[in-house]
């Protein structure tokens, strides 16, 4: 099934020998008499055992977990493509001043906010900044003044 399984398998036991982490050795299931076994091996049967064609070890898929990390590889890929859409968008902490919108311009998200506050749970989440970024993208207000203006509004909302 896989070739290189031994040797790989084989690699991460010798290196942790060498480490001193003779414990992660024993929860991949060696036995104390199979590490010093596999000290005492020279280079040439290590490799034997490593290009063996009859796998020492077998593989299971613990399912649960798998799908476990796909979701959180997917939130952190979402959390990511979000991340760089505000930062686009023009959120950013820089040094002295920091912007502001017009009273047009928040007279424009205040309108906005009307009519979007009751669909999110926190302005300091994913949801809330996906709400920010829709009306940075709406109204073209960089979106650390977008922050700055909505914030208090949000904060007397509660």
């Amino acid at each position: 099934m896989l070739d290189n399984l031994n040797k790989v398998i084989l690699d991460h036991i010798v290196n942790n020998i060498r480490e001193g982490n003779v414990n992660t050795c024993h929860h991949l299931g060696f036995s104390t008499a199979e590490l010093s076994e596999i000290q005492r091996l020279s280079i040439d049967e290590i490799y034997d055992i490593a290009q063996s064609k009859v796998p020492i070890a077998a593989i299971s898929i613990d399912h649960s977990a798998f799908w476990k990390m796909v979701k959180v590889a997917q939130v952190n890929s979402q959390e990511r493509m979000i991340i760089d859409r505000a930062l686009l968008l023009g959120i950013r902490e820089e040094p002295g001043r920091k912007a502001t919108a017009t009273d047009e311009q928040k007279t424009e998200l205040w309108e906005l906010w009307c009519k979007h506050k009751g669909s999110i749970q926190s302005l300091e989440s994913m949801e809330g900044l996906e709400l920010l970024m829709l009306f940075a993208e709406e109204t073209q207000i960089n979106l650390t003044a977008i922050w700055r203006a909505v914030e208090p509004w949000y904060r007397n909302k509660k």
